[in-house]
């Protein structure tokens, strides 16, 4: 499950199959209307239960944020330039008793105006996503269930989307059976999709998921020195405990998150599962010698022990100091010192 508390005024998406969605010609111009959340309705993010929730709009939770005005942007796919604004007047929104209704003046004019105006037509496009924050909500006591009771949507956007994204894309994952679930059930098409329209954060986004499941992949597979295994080989192999792997010392360094927050580093370690992925993701090196799942073959902690956590600056500078009284073979420090400041060079 989603840590509910990191929910909470962190950037979000939903998107609809927009409701009485429909551009009409006013003059000139055209007029763009469409409900982009509906109230009671219940929908499904990750998945819904065990490792997600059934998630509800109640029917006040944009009431403050529309009494202050707020500034946000009717955009194509979450970017590019904007086709109307709240703050000129030629955005609106609006409730009433069945949701979120947007009011949009679009200039025919303008180019993307014009290529949007024939795929809605076509009927190509007939969804709607926006972006907002979640100020407060209400859980169900198993947390199977969530009511969203204040939203802000200043500074956020309505779009219309060639594919509703999947709410999953922008709540953060804590565990991995949970990302693995989702990763297990991902349309190709329509992430491929997704990814191609133009949204860089996508993009970065996989670019650090390919790095992390390298990591993972790195740390469950041992290296093999000799090549060209046959599968009956292999099989062989992974069923003879008795046979001794070899560890790869040092650990390829990895981007993640820093914080500046103190870290016991006995406590974390003590606290860490008896597990080869999570000690290498926890440390910088790891003694070729010893076991890959006993933690006293690992040297440098400066994550806690779990998949994600971000990287402790101060253990990060104390494991520096005290790299060259280290144990460490002479000519591994180098690779486990790159290791340590790559986490340095990123917060800065």
């Amino acid at each position: 499950m989603v840590d509910r508390h990191k929910l909470l005024d962190s950037p979000e998406r939903r998107s609809i199959a927009a409701a009485g969605f429909e551009i009409r010609s006013k003059g000139d111009g055209l007029t763009l209307t469409g409900y982009a959340s509906i109230f009671g309705n219940g929908y499904d993010v990750l998945g819904g239960a065990p490792y997600g929730w059934t998630e509800r709009v109640d029917t006040r939770a944009f009431d403050a944020t529309l009494a202050a005005k707020p500034d946000l942007h009717l955009l194509i796919n979450h970017e590019g330039m904007p086709l109307a604004r709240t703050k000129s007047g030629t955005l609106r929104l609006s409730t009433d008793s069945k949701g979120l209704l947007v009011e949009a003046d679009l200039d025919r004019r303008d180019p993307d105006v014009q290529r949007l105006e024939t795929k809605m037509e076509r009927g190509d496009m007939d969804e709607m996503s926006f972006a907002f924050r979640v100020k407060a909500d209400e859980w169900s006591k198993d947390e199977s269930e969530r009511t969203l009771t204040e939203v802000s949507l200043h500074k956020g956007d309505v779009s219309v989307v060639n594919f509703g994204a999947n709410p999953a894309t922008s709540a953060q994952l804590n565990s991995m059976s949970q990302a693995l679930d989702l990763l297990a059930n991902v349309d190709p098409e329509q992430a491929m999709a997704e990814l191609r329209s133009g949204d860089t954060r996508a993009v970065e986004r996989l670019i650090a998921a390919r790095e992390r499941l390298a990591a993972l992949q790195r740390g469950l597979t041992p290296p093999v020195k000799r090549a060209g295994l046959s599968l009956a080989e292999a099989l062989a192999v992974q069923g003879d405990e008795s046979r001794n792997v070899s560890l790869a010392a040092t650990i390829p360094s990895h981007s993640t998150s820093i914080t500046d927050a103190p870290m016991d580093r006995r406590a974390a370690l003590a606290a860490a599962p008896d597990d080869q992925v999570v000690l290498r993701y926890m440390h910088a090196w790891v003694d070729p010698d010893g076991s890959a799942d006993d933690k006293s073959s690992y040297w440098g902690a400066h994550h806690e022990g779990r998949i994600g956590a971000p990287a402790h600056l101060a253990a990060v500078r104390y494991h520096l100091s005290m790299l060259e009284h280290s144990d460490i073979p002479a000519d591994e420090r180098a690779a486990v010192e790159r290791h340590l400041r790559r986490h340095l060079d990123e917060a800065e």
